[in-house]
């Protein structure tokens, strides 16, 4: 009888171990899935808001491009009767005012492009290679401004030049867009002109440090200790996905190979220190 109940024991152990088996394997897929998801709707809305920033310097340059044509012709017309020194220097002005305007709308409009397509690059492929730091944060400053756009807080990218990194732009750029996205969700409730800070210096044994600071209202004890946590959120039902900061914890901890923090006190700001190897 007792060789039985053992058999049964060991039978009864056998189903349970495959069946805890197979829904670690159900949850770990369903992570992946949550996590490419969250990836697609940030690039999702990375891709909208660019659209909708790049209106701005096109339509500029068009129609500044549209007046200058309708000079040009107006000059032409001009010519056949005789100009005056008056209606000349007009013209000149009006050409070096437009020039002026289109180079700065188009060299804007190349920006944007630049940093979103290196952006997109590096979160689809997620290519090891060497990058600038500086450049990166310049690259998410720019990304980040449509949604920076529609509030009246600022993100300043204070990294000093000639911080190189062999490692992964596009998880470091993704770690950085949370963060940001957490910032304008949480950090800034309730107030106006907000400072995000991004500082970063180099550490020894060739690692670097990345301060992502900002001066809002900061987070109380209770929510620091679970901030990293999958599904953490203090905006249920209010489309918090709870998986932002826990996306960045796990990208800085597992692909960085580095580690990361949170320093905050209620209505004093939170600042998020990142090390990673160079």
């Amino acid at each position: 009888a007792q060789h039985i109940l053992n058999v049964e024991l060991e039978q009864r152990v056998v189903t349970r171990t495959a069946e805890l088996s197979e829904a670690l394997q159900t949850l770990k897929r369903t992570q992946s899935e949550l996590v490419q998801s969250e990836k697609l709707a940030s690039l999702g809305s990375m891709v909208a808001g660019i659209a909708h920033e790049l209106n701005t310097p096109v339509g500029n340059a068009l129609m500044v491009a549209s007046a200058l044509q309708d000079q040009q012709t107006q000059f032409e017309a001009g010519l056949d009767g005789g100009l005056s020194r008056s209606h000349l220097n007009h013209f000149l002005v009006s050409v070096h005012d437009s020039a002026d305007i289109l180079n700065r709308n188009l060299r804007r409009t190349a920006d944007l492009i630049n940093s979103f397509k290196q952006v997109a690059v590096d979160q689809t492929s997620e290519q090891r290679r060497r990058f600038n730091l500086h450049e990166v944060a310049h690259e998410v400053v720019v990304t980040m401004s449509p949604a920076l756009r529609k509030t009246s807080h600022q993100l300043i990218n204070q990294v000093p030049e000639g911080i190189l990194l062999d490692s992964f732009p596009g998880p470091l750029e993704q770690v950085l867009m949370n963060l940001t996205n957490n910032a304008l969700r949480h950090g800034f409730e309730g107030k106006q002109n907000g400072q995000i800070l991004l500082q970063a210096s180099l550490l020894p044994d060739s690692w670097v440090q990345i301060l992502f600071s900002d001066d809002g209202v900061g987070i109380d004890e209770h929510s620091l200790q679970k901030i990293f946590d999958p599904f953490f959120t203090t905006k249920l039902g209010q489309g918090g996905s709870g998986l932002g900061l826990s996306i960045a914890y796990n990208i800085v901890t597992a692909m960085l190979g580095g580690r990361i923090e949170v320093i905050s006190e209620v209505g004093k700001g939170t600042q998020f220190m990142i090390e990673i190897p160079l």
